[in-house]
């Protein structure tokens, strides 16, 4: 018997459709037991259901337990074994399954673990459905399931997608160009690795692939496994000038974003990583096309696209809506503030091999280092996104006091507030779920960036330790990295 109260209410919301606590303290196998019962009951009867997870310890049980739940739950289960959650989309369509589940913690540090799922028919869950379908659980919190337990073995089946997804890629860059290039690929010991690099070396046979950190551990050598973060990376950046490789790619564990290094090992911004695709990658495709973004992205990134003929449509910041939208939408590509990039080539996913294959293929015919390429950019003096605990802080208060300090009204986004001048903009939103005020701050200098932090930090000097929190973190992401003595911001 299942008892769904005993642990169910412990499991917090993270996003629409992503589960996500510590442990230690805030996970059991008997949720994921649950949560398997859950989605078979969510899809026909006798369904194929995929069923993945990510390298930490802490996976093996849960996937166990979720695994005993959907097929208690009368559906058949296909064990894709350890997988990235995005590529699960492409294999579950392989498999012709009617959903996917993921045992993940994504990016976060191997304390953390959770699970994502997709139905097929439903599409990707927003957080009003999956609060009403915890309390449908809550109000009938028992499940028997003794009377399928004999058909458990031969519901069960397990496939390597990793095949399947590299025939396909070779079929696409078949005819790439046989130009030498050395490319170096860093998985942060995540879901990405031994495979992203024994997919990349069997898609482009005339390219040097190396590695480093790509030895799946449960607990990603110590470090975050978060691209993002300039420190998780510093191997990354040195190994790509020791090894004098052409460009590098940090991949996050288990996410759809990555960051691409280039040969003096510099790490690009979201911004320029976007401006590739853009401006050489996509451009000649994008005329009479739409491009989604999130109202964060920065306005020279959007100017460019419709210069190229595209049609630009703002959506929300949420990943889950956004890859609806994409999927609704039929865009050809969409970006966020965050670093994603979605393809409608994989049905508006974000798959981090698909994005990496492309620059992998532009790189082969360019005639330049990406290096040289960085000093032909426009300006991207724009931070990534400052997270502050609001404190109980209205949002409406936050936005009347900035636009006392501004000579223009503030812009309503889907997600928040823009604040545009002459020299300058600041992005605002609020996630109300975590009491949070998330910032973006954006400037046509380095010194206009550090002026528009402070006089923002200035007006809401009333505002407890809201200032404070800004300040703190925009210091932290400036922080030059220290390569063999060299800084480089």
């Amino acid at each position: 018997m299942i008892d769904f109260d005993r642990n169910f209410s412990e499991v917090p919301i993270y996003r629409s459709n992503h589960i996500l606590g510590l442990v230690d303290r805030d996970l059991s196998v008997e949720c994921y037991r649950c949560w398997g019962v859950v989605l078979a009951r969510m899809v026909p009867p006798d369904s194929r259901f995929l069923v993945v997870s990510d390298i930490r310890q802490s996976s093996v049980p849960f996937k166990s337990a979720l695994t005993e739940g959907l097929l208690g739950g009368g559906v058949f289960v296909i064990d894709g074994g350890i997988l990235p959650t995005e590529l699960s989309a492409y294999a579950m369509d392989t498999y012709d399954a009617s959903g996917f589940v993921c045992v993940t913690g994504g990016c976060h540090s191997a304390v953390w673990n959770g699970l994502r799922w997709y139905l097929r028919d439903s599409g990707i869950p927003m957080s009003e459905q999956v609060n009403l379908l915890r309390e449908a659980v809550l109000s009938s919190p028992f499940v028997d399931i003794a009377d399928v337990n004999v058909k458990m073995p031969q519901r069960l089946r397990k496939h390597d997608i990793t095949f399947h997804w590299i025939a396909w890629a070779q079929d696409i860059w078949h005819d790439a160009e046989q130009q030498p290039l050395r490319v170096l690929i860093d998985p942060m010991h995540g879901s990405w690795s031994s495979f992203a690099v024994r997919a990349l070396r069997a898609i482009f046979p005339q390219v040097q692939i190396e590695a480093i950190r790509d030895l799946p551990t449960d607990k990603f050598g110590g470090v975050i496994p978060n691209s993002r973060i300039r420190a998780s990376i510093l191997p990354t950046c040195k190994a790509i000038k020791k090894q004098r490789a052409s460009f590098g790619v940090a991949i996050d564990a288990d996410s759809g974003t990555f960051t691409v290094i280039d040969n003096e090992g510099v790490p690009l911004s979201v911004e320029e990583t976007q401006w590739l695709f853009i401006r050489h990658l996509l451009c000649d495709a994008l005329e009479g096309e739409d491009l989604l973004h999130d109202g964060f992205c920065s306005e020279v990134l959007i100017d460019s696209a419709v210069r190229l003929g595209a049609n630009p449509i703002q959506t929300c910041e949420d990943d889950d809506k956004f890859i609806e939208n994409m999927q609704r939408s039929k865009a050809l590509f969409g970006i966020a503030s965050d670093g994603s990039m979605y393809f409608r080539g994989v049905n508006g996913w974000r798959i981090v091999l698909f994005a990496v294959s492309w620059i992998i293929d532009y790189m082969l015919c360019a005639k330049f280092t990406l290096a040289d390429w960085r000093k032909t950019l426009p300006a991207f003096h724009i931070t990534p996104e400052i997270y502050v605990k609001a404190d109980g802080v209205k949002m409406d208060d936050i936005v009347d006091v900035l636009s006392k300090s501004w000579s223009s009204k503030p812009i309503k986004t889907l997600d928040g507030y823009r604040f545009s001048g002459s020299a300058a903009k600041v992005h605002l939103r609020f996630i109300e779920e975590y009491d949070q005020v998330v910032f973006r701050f954006e400037a046509k200098s380095k010194d206009g960036l550090n002026n528009i932090v402070r006089q923002s930090c200035d007006t809401l000097a009333n505002f407890n330790n809201l200032p404070k929190q800004i300040a703190e973190q925009f210091k932290l992401i400036t922080t030059p990295i220290t390569l063999n003595t060299q800084d480089i911001t």
